[in-house]
């Protein structure tokens, strides 16, 4: 059984990743499910936080935790592929799992500094499902902070075994970025799509799928 860090997206919290978290640790794994900065009260709170903020803490869960192997949904996802590019836990993770993880992607810098430029300060995001917690309106640069962080990521740097796991129906995330990012990355790469899941597969109907092949995974 392993030590797992679960990391939820932007705007989300630790409950976010909770369904998955409550079965794998009925399995016997330890799971803990942090908050990141910024998260879990107001969208307000966003304001000023960083990407070196949102991976700064996940770095020291991990070490807090002595997590084996982490797992990130959407932007957490992200942030766990930046946790391994620093390299600074070889030692103690062995495996990671990302969950419709955003690509590398310029032209979303350019659009959010052109509704900057425009006046614009905040974005609605999609509506929360059933058993979500979570903000539904952003800050753009919050959003920024996000998008220059996954393109600063050397995906390159990250020789883990990943599993990278794709929605069908995401509708946030571009399934394609999956083959973006399976396709730069330094190590190992095993796939899952989830046919019947939305952006949150956390709450999904293929939970049970998601939840069967992170297990066999670690």
């Amino acid at each position: 059984m392993a030590t797992i860090l679960c990391l939820h997206g932007l705007g989300g919290t630790g409950r976010t990743m909770q369904p998955l978290a409550d079965a794998l640790t009925a399995l016997g794994h330890t799971v803990h499910t942090p908050t990141l900065p910024g998260h879990g009260s107001e969208p307000d709170d966003l304001l000023g936080v960083t990407w070196n903020d949102w991976v700064d803490a996940a770095d020291a869960a991990v070490t807090a935790c002595g997590a084996q192997v982490v797992v990130g949904q959407s932007m957490g996802a992200a942030i766990t592929l930046a946790v391994a590019a620093r390299r600074r836990h070889h030692d103690t993770l062995s495996k990671l799992v990302a969950i419709n993880c955003p690509a590398p992607d310029p032209d979303a810098i350019d659009g959010l500094e052109w509704q900057q430029s425009r006046g614009l300060e905040w974005i609605d995001g999609p509506p929360l499902g059933d058993g979500e917690e979570g903000y539904t309106r952003f800050p753009i640069t919050s959003l920024l902070a996000m998008v220059d962080g996954v393109l600063a990521t050397g995906l390159a740097g990250v020789t883990l075994p990943v599993l990278l796991v794709t929605s069908a129906f995401d509708e946030v995330v571009d399934p394609s970025s999956a083959d973006t990012i399976a396709g730069g990355l330094g190590g190992p790469v095993t796939r899952l799509l989830l046919p019947n899941s939305g952006h949150v597969a956390t709450h999904g109907p293929d939970l049970a799928m998601l939840v069967a092949t992170v297990n066999d995974f670690v």
